[in-house]
């Protein structure tokens, strides 16, 4: 455990300079370096590793660590400040488990997380005895010098408040230790005892969970967890009867969905919506239908796991389940034009692309969904897991506050039918994207014709120039802030007076 002490003591320090007491930026990546990589250490040198491809978790990790250095979306900094330190915690778990279960996964990551706190009193005697110096031939000069660096730090408090005394006491005293008292209250400050403190917490913390993963007999280590079956047995006539008459509806709902996708593909886009008003059947049923096809994957789930034997009524189920899952596509593409009629419509929004993403989502589990359904023996639940981890590192790294602006910039300058302008939703950018969207922000700027707008975007950006001017410490660098304020500097900005209150253009968005 001496590694595993001087390891994490590292780290805590490491935590207090990277952290305390500033934003967010560069400083993730630096922290989840050095942490992933003990971690790693660690359960190598206790030969803890069971499954080795749990460690190719590191990567995003990693991946979503750095966004904090090259992005700077609202949004993914929050959720990514819970989705890391989760991704970290089932790694561990994973890779000190011989198979994937989510019951069990789930299970031993909130005890690595709270449970490691019950080997508070152990892991003190393992600092304890890792930092004290071995016993050898010198053992009184060790001794010595140990009580000497005791003495010191216990005296520092009497020595603030006895030179305090004296220097309030006798003016040519002040002037002559003046100065060092005060460097030394400058050092020995609140701060200085706050940072001491969140040191001791962080690397304690660290040595418990580390004593946790290691310590053979803590529940983590634990193989007596039953795992988790299907009670759930139904008669395989009522599954079927159910998945019959659903498929049905289904196939009634997604011939009328493949008819108006062909009538607005190779006739009309606007013949789609009917008797309706366009946007408003481009905004009716997507999130209705992202829901339904949710509700899909848990059927199958369920009635493919329902009857295991090899019988005509279990082949009957997996076709029924075969033919949802490709319902459920038609479903999915469904809601994506949508969404594709109604964003064309009016504007793009942070939910409007996520809800692309989600679809997308769905339709790529599909495939191990059909494979599940035949081979029957497959780790469902693991392969979805997998896709909608990569699937939300991807979304980190489409830069989706530019993708909403450049789209929403486009769609106002490439317009060419005078008859159906489309006008720019400036207000939703200003209080909705960040710097990365400041490129595009700039672009809208020098080719926006209405005044109104462009004094709105010029008090925008010149408010925007004079934040990321700031100078920042280095634990703070961010390359979004650093490439607006490249851009931004070459724009001569004043502030114009404007009563926002009066404008009635700030509506609730999608």
């Amino acid at each position: 455990m001496r590694k595993a002490v001087y390891g994490s003591l590292f780290l805590s320090i490491l935590h207090s300079i990277l952290f305390f007491g500033q934003d967010l930026g560069i400083s993730v990546l630096l922290f989840a370096i050095p942490a992933v990589f003990l971690l790693i250490m660690m359960l190598k040198k206790h030969n803890k590793i069971k499954n080795d491809k749990a460690l190719y978790l590191a990567i995003p990790i990693l991946l979503l660590s750095s966004t904090y250095l090259f992005f700077n979306n609202e949004f993914f900094n929050v959720i990514n400040m819970i989705a890391i330190p989760f991704l970290l915690g089932v790694m561990i778990v994973w890779t000190i488990s011989d198979t994937f279960k989510i019951r069990t996964l789930f299970g031993k990551s909130v005890n690595l997380v709270i449970g490691s706190l019950e080997f508070i009193p152990n892991v003190l005697k393992r600092i304890k005895e890792a930092l004290v110096l071995k016993k050898n031939d010198e053992e009184d000069k060790n001794k010595k010098i140990k009580q000497i660096g005791i003495g010191i730090l216990c005296s520092l408090p009497l020595l603030i408040i006895i030179l305090a005394l004296l220097i309030s006491a006798d003016g040519i005293f002040a002037n002559m230790f003046g100065e060092l008292y005060d460097q030394i209250m400058y050092i020995f400050n609140v701060e200085f005892w706050l940072r001491i403190i969140l040191i001791a917490i962080v690397f304690i913390y660290l040595v418990c969970i580390i004593y946790n993963i290691v310590f053979k007999e803590s529940t983590l280590n634990s193989d007596n967890s039953n795992p988790f079956t299907w009670n759930l047995k139904v008669d395989g006539t009522i599954v079927n009867t159910v998945l019959t008459i659903i498929n049905v509806v289904y196939l009634l709902f997604s011939s009328i969905q493949i008819l108006y996708v062909l009538r607005y593909l190779f006739i009309n886009p606007l013949s789609i919506a009917g008797d309706f008003e366009f946007a408003e059947y481009a905004r009716q049923g997507f999130f209705q239908l992202m829901l339904v096809s949710f509700i899909n994957f848990v059927i199958i789930i369920i009635t493919n796991s329902n009857n295991k034997e090899k019988n005509i009524e279990n082949k009957y189920t997996k076709i029924m389940n075969v033919l949802m899952s490709v319902f459920t596509i038609i479903i999915a593409v469904s809601a994506f034009m949508r969404m594709s009629l109604y964003e064309r419509e009016y504007g793009y929004t942070f939910l409007r692309l996520m809800v692309y993403v989600v679809l997308t989502t769905e339709i790529i589990m599909i495939i191990p969904t059909i494979i599940y359904i035949i081979k029957g023996k497959f780790n469902i639940f693991k392969t979805y897991f997998i896709i909608a981890i990569t699937m939300y590192t991807i979304v980190n790294f489409i830069n989706i506050d530019a993708t909403i602006a450049r789209k929403n910039v486009n769609r106002y300058i490439e317009q060419k039918d005078i008859s159906t302008k489309r006008e720019i939703d400036f207000s939703y950018l200003r209080y909705n994207t960040g710097t990365d969207a400041i490129p595009e922000i700039v672009r809208l700027y020098n080719n926006v014709s209405d005044e109104k707008i462009k004094r709105e975007i010029n008090n925008y950006l010149y408010s925007q120039y004079n934040d990321v001017k700031e100078e920042r410490n280095w634990q703070e660098f961010n390359i979004s802030k650093q490439r607006a304020k490249d851009i931004l500097k070459k724009i001569n900005l004043n502030y114009i007076k404007y009563n926002y209150k009066n404008d009635n253009r700030y509506n609730d968005y999608l």
